[in-house]
């Protein structure tokens, strides 16, 4: 009976040593992912803070920068750096959404002086949040003259301004990874143009572009990559526009 009993305590003993080192290693095991998880995020906001100040760097530069030198000699323990897009080689473009009777100023022509302009054929892409976009072009050609047209293809306007066709045929359409609804219908003839205002005339609206020919720079593209000696890598890209007329300048009344 006493050999039974002393089996039974030393089973009871070895199934609770059993229980209390599951708890520790679970225990351990927890404490150990929650310091990885910890110590990767901060890493993490270390890679991102040194891309974004890779990114200010280059701007403030004007040129493509590398981690360790110049501006940048405090990130010695960093890989990579921020490069700026030249020469500029798109064929299309995408606005950020903008809002009812809010204007984008697209360049035809070099920022800098407004010359060597751009000549081909421009295809405009729009769409918007909710119900149908109109939009209101105003060109403004080498000789400071100014001409508009409407695009409305749901007829909402009445329009002095001549009109240029749209059409919903065969959408989505994809421009740069987005989805535009309305397109025009043919492309626009654009020759000796310095800009194009694009205002927007009714729902909030996103607008495309698209050339026969690679456009002019709408602004500086740059990209910053930051990696750290652990591996941990982050990946910024960053788009800063030339300067945009108010819509107040080209406001028309229909």
């Amino acid at each position: 009976m006493k050999s039974r009993q002393s089996g039974q305590v030393l089973l009871v003993t070895v199934m609770l040593l059993a229980t209390a080192l599951v708890v520790a290693l679970s225990v351990s095991f927890t404490s150990t992912t929650e310091t990885q998880i910890t110590k990767l995020e901060e890493e993490s906001q270390k890679a991102l803070a040194a891309a974004e100040a890779a990114i200010e760097a280059a701007l403030e530069q004007g040129s493509s920068v590398t981690f360790g030198s110049g501006n940048l000699s405090d990130f010695s323990g960093y890989v990579g750096g921020a490069q700026i897009e030249e020469p500029y080689n798109r064929t299309v473009f995408v606005t950020p959404l903008l809002q009812p009777d809010e204007q984008y100023t697209f360049y035809l022509s070099d920022y800098s002086g407004l010359n060597n302009y751009w000549n081909g054929s421009l295809t405009i892409y729009f769409k918007s949040q909710t119900g149908c976009p109109a939009l209101e072009l105003t060109f403004i050609d080498s000789n400071n003259n100014i001409s508009k047209n409407l695009i409305d293809p749901c007829n909402k306007i009445s329009k002095p301004s001549p009109d240029i066709a749209a059409t919903s045929t065969g959408a989505p359409y994809n421009v740069d990874e987005i989805s535009f609804d309305y397109k025009t219908a043919s492309g626009i003839a654009v020759s000796n143009k310095k800009l194009v205002f694009v205002r927007v005339l009714s729902a909030s609206t996103k607008i495309g572009f698209q050339g026969s020919a690679a456009l002019k720079p709408q602004g500086k593209f740059v990209t910053s990559t930051a990696q750290l000696q652990t591996g941990v890598t982050k990946k910024v890209t960053l788009f800063q526009s030339y300067p945009q007329i108010p819509a107040e300048f080209f406001v028309t009344s229909f």
